[in-house]
């Protein structure tokens, strides 16, 4: 091949591999991510599903009166005629030591931020 001939083919075949990069592989990309998102979506179902069930068995117990009472005595306090009540209070100037919460921002190698972000992984929040 000439010089002049190559210095031709040679941008038409890198524009050529730009194009399909560009048309091939942001569209997989978004779909990836977006089968990822159903994925989250599913599991949350799942959770709040879970949740619902708990709550409904919830509500079933609480139409019993030994729920009632156990909730009335546990957090209102009351007693039965005849019972005496006797309450625990904290001194005054009592303050709870606080521990600290050290917050450590997580650190990806580089490798794995192409991963994901060929897979479309980094346009998913979980």
């Amino acid at each position: 091949m000439t010089r002049s001939r190559l210095q031709t083919v040679v941008p038409i075949g890198l524009m050529l591999i730009l194009a399909v990069i560009v048309t091939n592989v942001f569209p997989f990309r978004v779909m990836l991510a977006q089968e990822t998102k159903v994925e989250v979506a599913q599991e949350s179902l799942a959770d709040l599903e879970a949740e619902n069930g708990q709550l409904q068995n919830k509500i079933e117990a609480l139409s019993t009166d030994t729920e009632l009472e156990r909730i009335a005595r546990k957090d209102l306090g009351y007693v039965r005629e005849g019972e005496i009540a006797y309450v625990i209070t904290t001194p005054s100037d009592y303050v709870p030591a606080a521990e600290p919460t050290i917050i450590i921002p997580e650190r990806r190698p580089w490798w794995k931020m192409m991963t994901d972000f060929l897979t479309g992984e980094d346009l998913v929040s979980r």
